[in-house]
Formats: C-alpha cells, sequence, structure tokens
C-alpha cells in the first residue's frame, strides 16, 4: 500500500472504530438455530416510520464519461428513485473535486469546471425530481497549512507532499549526493509513530528513479533503525527494500548521509561508515530530491553534488529558499490519478469567510449561472441547478482534525456566504467520522455558537463495521453484528444530546456499511469473497432497521461505486461491469418496501440470536423484514405466511434481480446473511 494511501486508511480505521470494541478478531462460527418461529401482536403498540433508506454516490473516474460502466452506474442510481442522494466530490481526486486548485493572484484566477461538470451534469439527471445532498467536501489545500516544502532555520523542512526534485541534473550519471538529514518522528503506523527521512538520486522526472529512506517505520525484519531502498516508477514505490541498520535511528538527531551512484552500483554511508550498496540498472541518468509522504516529515541541510572527479555540480544551503527546486506538486497533473496526500493540513491560513467565498461562487456557478472571479471577472456556467441539500465538509474530524469550535466557525462562514446565493438550501452539518465523539454535538448544536441566523437543519454521521482482517465470509457475521449493536447505543446518546439542544434538527447518518482494510486503498487487493457483499447488505438492513426505531430520518448506505485503490468493499457495483451486487439489491428491498409513514412494530423478543425481525404495516399489508446475521441457513416459522408474498436477496440471489415468490405454507427457508421482506396473506 502506498505510504499516504495507508496513513488514511489507518486514520480513518481508528476513529470510526473508537466507540466499537476493540479491534475484531477472527472468531469461530456458531451454528445458527435451524428454526425460529415468529408471531406478531399486530394490534399492539406502533411507531411511525421516518426513515428513508438511500445511498451515496462519490466521485472517483469509475462515474466518469467514457468509462465502459458509465451508462450501468447512471442508470443503478436512477433506477432506485431514491431520496437524499449524498453526492460527494472528494480529496483523493483533486480535480474531479476542487474547481480552485490553486491560489488567485493579482492577474489570474485558476478557477476550472471542465472536469467537475460532467459528473455534476450526470449526476443531476440520475436524480432529476429527487432531493439530493451535495457535498463538495474538499477545501483547496492551498488555504491549508502546512505546505509539503518551506525553509525552517536555514533548513528544508519537508512534510509530506512526495517526491521534489532538483531544477537541473537530469543528464547526471555518476555522482555522490551529500546531505544532512533529520528524520522526524511524525509518521503514524497502527496508532505508533515513526521518523522517516527520504531522499531521490537518478530521478528522471519527479515519478522515476531511486530513493532511500533512513527509517524506524517497524518493517518485519527487526530492527530499530532501517535503511530502505525504493525504486519509484510513475509515481509509484514499486520495490521497497528494507535492510536493519546495525544502529538505532533516532527522530530528530542529524544524520550525515553521503549516497554515490556508480554505473549499476548504489551505495549509501551515514555518519562516514558504508551502510548499504545495492546492485540495480533500472536508471542509469537522474537528478536528486526528497521525498516525505502522508504525515512524514524531515529536514535536509546543505546539499552538495559532486561527479566521480570530485567536482562540484549542484550545491545548495538553502539561504535563497527554493529557487533551486521543484518541490513536489500539490495535486497530480492525470485527474484520474488518485492521491490521499492530497488533504494534509490542519491549520487555515486564510480567513474563514475566504472560505466561504470560495463555495459562494462554487454554487453560484451550479445555481444562478455563474460567477464573479477575486479579479472582478465573471464566469458563466448556464447552470440553474436547485440544492435542497448542502453538506458542510466531510469527516472533519478526521480529514483535517477540526476541533468543534473551529468546525463551527468555518460552518457558520460557508453557509452564510451559500445563503446569499442560494437562500432556499438546507443545511447538513457535521459528517463525523466518529459517531461517539460526543463534544462535536455539544458544542456544534447549541446556537449560542453559531453566528446569528445561521441555520442547523440536519446533523450527520456514518458507521462502518469491521468484519476482522482475517475473518472468513462465515465469521464476518458475528463480528460485524456486535459492532452495529454498539453503534446503536451511541446514537442513542447522540439523541439525547440532540433532542435537548436542538429537537428540530433532523440527522442524516449517510455512510453506512462494511470495511475489508486490507483491500481498503491498494491498487491490486486481494480477491473479495463473493458472500462478503451478502454479509456487508445484511449488515446495512440491519442498521437500517435499527435506527429507524430510534427515529433517525436518513440511513445511506456507502458508496455507489467504490473500486480497487479507493475502498472497493463498500462498492454496491461491480466496478468492472457495472453490474449490481447484493448491496445494491438490499437498499433496492428497503427502498421499494420500507417507507417513511408505515407503521413500525418492535418485536418484545427476537426470533433467534442469529436472526432479526421487525415487523411494519404499510397501508395495512402486514409485512415482517428478516435479516440473516450468520451464514447457516434458517427455517422460519410465521403466522399467517401461507399464499402470501416474500422478497428476498441471499447468496442464491446474489446480485441479480430480488427474488419474488409465494409462499405455499407457513414457513420459508432464509439462507445465510439473506434478507427478505415477507407479506402475510392475511
Amino acid at each position: 500500500m502506498d505510504p499516504k494511501s495507508e496513513a488514511v486508511a489507518q486514520k480513518r480505521r481508528a476513529k470510526l472504530s473508537s466507540f466499537l470494541a476493540p479491534e475484531p478478531q477472527a472468531q469461530p462460527s456458531t451454528p445458527a438455530d435451524t428454526s425460529a418461529s415468529i408471531s406478531v401482536d399486530w394490534h399492539g403498540p406502533v411507531s411511525e416510520c421516518r426513515s428513508t433508506p438511500t445511498l451515496q454516490v462519490v466521485v472517483n473516474p469509475m462515474i466518469e464519461r467514457g468509462v465502459p460502466i458509465h451508462d450501468h452506474v447512471y442508470r443503478a442510481l436512477r433506477s432506485l428513485e431514491a431520496e437524499y442522494v449524498r453526492f460527494v466530490p472528494w480529496f483523493p481526486y483533486p480535480k474531479l473535486a476542487v474547481a480552485e486548485l490553486d491560489p488567485p493572484t493579482a492577474s489570474t484566477t485558476s478557477w476550472d469546471f471542465s472536469l467537475i461538470d460532467p459528473l455534476v451534469e450526470d449526476f443531476m439527471a440520475a436524480t432529476d425530481g429527487r432531493s439530493t445532498i451535495v457535498n463538495f467536501s474538499t477545501i483547496p489545500e492551498w488555504m491549508w497549512a502546512p505546505v509539503p516544502w518551506t525553509i525552517d532555520n536555514g533548513a528544508l523542512l519537508a512534510v509530506g507532499g512526495d517526491n521534489g526534485i532538483a531544477d537541473q541534473g537530469t543528464d547526471w550519471t555518476d555522482y555522490t549526493f551529500a546531505v544532512d538529514v533529520t528524520p522526524l518522528a511524525t509518521g503514524s503506523h497502527n496508532g505508533s509513530s515513526y521518523a522517516q527521512a527520504g531522499w531521490l538520486v537518478r530521478m528522471r522526472d519527479s515519478g522515476d528513479g531511486y530513493g532511500f529512506l533512513l527509517s524506524t517505520y517497524p518493517y518485519e525484519n527487526q530492527g530499530s533503525g532501517f535503511i530502505v531502498f525504493v525504486i519509484f516508477t510513475n509515481g509509484q514505490a514499486t520495490t521497497v527494500r528494507p535492510t536493519a541498520l546495525p544502529f538505532a535511528v533516532t527522530g530528530g538527531q542529524t544524520y550525515q548521509v553521503a549516497t554515490t551512484v556508480s554505473g549499476s552500483s548504489l551505495s549509501v554511508e551515514v555518519n562516514g561508515s558504508k551502510v548499504l550498496t545495492v546492485q540495480d540498472g533500472t536508471y542509469a541518468a537522474g537528478t536528486v530530491g526528497f521525498r516525505e509522504s502522508g504525515p512524514e516529515s524531515a529536514t535536509f541541510g546543505t546539499v552538495l553534488v559532486t561527479d566521480a572527479n570530485g567536482a562540484t555540480l549542484f550545491a545548495d544551503d538553502f539561504s535563497h529558499g527554493l529557487s533551486q527546486w521543484s518541490p513536489p506538486p500539490t495535486y497530480p497533473a492525470d485527474p484520474s490519478a488518485v492521491d490521499f496526500g492530497y488533504e494534509q493540513g490542519t491549520q487555515l491560513l486564510v480567513p474563514v469567510d475566504v472560505v466561504g467565498d470560495y463555495y459562494r461562487r462554487l454554487v453560484s456557478w451550479y445555481t444562478a449561472g455563474g460567477f464573479t472571479d477575486e479579479n472582478g471577472q465573471f464566469h458563466k456556467s448556464n447552470h440553474y441547478y436547485e440544492l435542497p441539500y448542502w453538506e458542510v465538509l466531510n469527516e472533519i474530524d478526521a480529514e483535517h482534525d477540526l476541533s468543534p469550535q473551529e468546525y463551527t466557525a468555518v460552518y457558520d462562514a460557508i453557509v452564510t456566504a451559500i445563503q446569499s446565493v442560494s437562500p432556499e438550501t438546507k443545511f447538513v452539518g457535521l459528517a463525523l467520522t466518529n459517531a461517539g465523539e460526543l463534544a462535536y454535538y455539544e458544542y456544534f448544536l447549541d446556537p449560542a455558537n453559531h453566528r446569528s441566523g445561521v441555520p442547523i437543519d440536519f446533523i450527520s454521521y456514518h458507521f462502518y463495521a469491521d468484519p476482522g482482517s482475517n475473518s472468513t465470509v462465515d465469521q464476518m457475521g458475528p463480528v460485524s453484528f456486535p459492532q452495529v449493536d454498539n453503534f446503536v447505543a451511541t446514537v442513542g446518546q447522540v439523541e439525547e444530546i440532540r433532542k435537548s439542544l436542538a429537537p428540530s434538527v433532523r440527522t442524516t447518518v449517510d455512510e453506512v456499511g462494511t470495511i475489508l482494510w486490507t483491500a481498503a486503498t491498494e491498487p491490486n487487493p486481494a480477491p473479495i469473497p463473493a458472500g462478503y457483499w451478502n454479509v456487508s447488505g445484511a449488515v446495512y438492513a440491519y442498521v437500517f432497521a435499527r435506527l429507524a426505531l430510534l427515529g433517525i430520518d436518513v440511513i445511506g448506505e456507502s458508496q455507489l461505486v467504490g473500486f480497487p485503490s479507493q475502498y472497493p468493499s463498500v462498492s454496491m457495483l461491480d466496478w468492472t461491469t457495472g453490474e449490481p451486487n447484493a448491496r445494491y439489491r438490499v437498499l433496492e428491498l428497503l427502498i421499494e418496501e420500507i417507507r417513511p409513514g408505515c407503521q413500525l412494530i418492535e418485536l418484545p423478543t427476537q426470533p433467534s440470536t442469529d436472526l432479526y425481525a421487525l415487523a411494519f404495516l404499510d397501508d395495512g399489508r402486514r409485512k415482517i423484514l428478516l435479516i440473516n446475521k450468520v451464514n447457516t441457513a434458517v427455517i422460519v416459522d410465521i403466522e399467517g405466511l401461507a399464499g402470501g408474498r416474500v422478497r428476498t436477496v441471499d447468496q442464491q440471489s446474489s446480485g441479480g434481480a430480488i427474488r419474488d415468490e409465494y409462499s405455499d405454507g407457513n414457513s420459508l427457508i432464509l439462507g445465510g446473511y439473506g434478507v427478505a421482506v415477507a407479506e402475510l396473506s392475511r
């Protein structure tokens, strides 16, 4: 996994899991009851369902025009006829998500909607006539600190950003690159910090060449310090080869490093002692540079490059800033290239009202036919969309680590700005990764902490179950469903705060799903077991049923299309064919069967620990939602089922059409991780 992708996945996983039980471990599967009996008091207490099942659509290259599955994607979205569909242009694809990628100057701006417009237009066409929640979740990174490369106390301070190289030397062949390096302990892996400093040689461009890392990263081979040989190809680390050092590496300590490249031989000296020699003929010439990824950081002192005869090729003490360097680009040139390092700032460099102005112009582009930029130039769009709901930022407790106070100030600025150009739009706030961070609700929902007149129409937060990286399909259910129970308990706590401070504010849990973290952001993950999709669909159905009983307004499955390098295990469609999987079919079943306004009847006792049932009245028709929580079939006896209708999504139907059958008796067989709605005949 690329270090940036790994850092984002690790951070997100920690936030999502922090309110749950400890990291789930593979558990032995337990046999399900072979039979269960359900009897419903249809004249008992009822509660009106106010919950809407829906989904989110996250922008990525799989939904762009010209992609083979494009038409399948939007046909699938359109056919669901879902309300409150969440549309999220998201930071790993900056050119698809950010309309002003570079800061304005006195004479120019970088506003560009050419790649974003087709995505918005196709989404709006597929959801025409339905309510939507739009969330351009990414504030331009130029508004944030830290920037990847700066000069600090006469040295280069590199904070993430990936590869940067010297402005000359792509034709250098044999030379020695000497530099003082100080790795800083800002990297993070599995909750622990590490220090790492990276430098580059024979770089023919910023994406192709060799790298070496002086590191305390916990590589598999034992050691407290490593020298790591890396080969970069097209910007990716295609070879990563760590070697344990005979001494410990200490974060914050400066090391004198000299790297010599001669023919196919590459050798490294640290503090005058040779620590590594490798043989590789991939690159014969190229310049020098530095490499930090994600949260990693290091400082680099005086640079000296000498040829094989000792003559100076290049020298820099950084007294003239970065004038001799090409720092890492803040975003990739290829709009389809994933960049999990784009959004890493933790402190705004601009006033919050400047952030608000960015969103005012962006929304004006889509609702008012265009906008006037920072230099007074009008940009015409001819777009006049209605935006029923706008969600302000995404996973703010993880993506920028904003405090409740910081987020509330940004929210108020953005909402105030958008209201000036789209006064009918309503607003969704928070979008928390971790629903259990209660301090956010306590601050954000208190009207005294907002600008006068700033509305809050919805709050939002997310939930993903973690089936366990070592779990089999049999084990995934017993691992995941208890996590849902813990989450539901947390929702109860959130509801107490909401009802106390802002009872008129509604709630959308707008990302619900499961994630296989071993395949979260890898470009070539291991195959996902076919039965996993049914596990995940059953988990969503269970979350929906439990939250519907709590009165949660909107419950959104995540997401329409994920794919390798961007959380493939949350996808509802096959990213190669565009065809639905079981997750999509479960959502389809819930949308068609459990509509807001129906009457919910909670069973006083569940029929089995492995079978969940929720009864409901739909225009007088008696129905029962059934969810099998294990990978073993169960025989379900239901009084009044004979002659009734049963609609099922299971491993037999998989991603195919919902199986629609009539029962000739009072029992049915629900397969492992099956989800069904049984309509009684009487």
